[in-house]
């Protein structure tokens, strides 16, 4: 399953929508739109904040 897939599925499995995802990580919903469909990398501390909320280690939502 691709990396974007991956935080897709966890983040539905959570409950979450991108807008409530995208408060608790700090960052906008556009932001996780764009990682989600895979237009954008996120830096290591997006990474970890996401995981973080998430509550899965990064290499499981992530290629690292």
């Amino acid at each position: 399953m691709a990396a974007n897939n991956r935080m897709k599925a966890a983040r539905v499995l959570k409950g979450l929508t991108q807008m409530q995802l995208a408060e608790l990580v700090g960052t906008r919903e556009i932001e996780i739109s764009r990682i989600e469909t895979g237009r954008v990398r996120p830096d290591a501390g997006i990474k970890e904040r996401i995981a973080n909320v998430l509550q899965k280690p990064t290499f499981e939502l992530f290629d690292c």
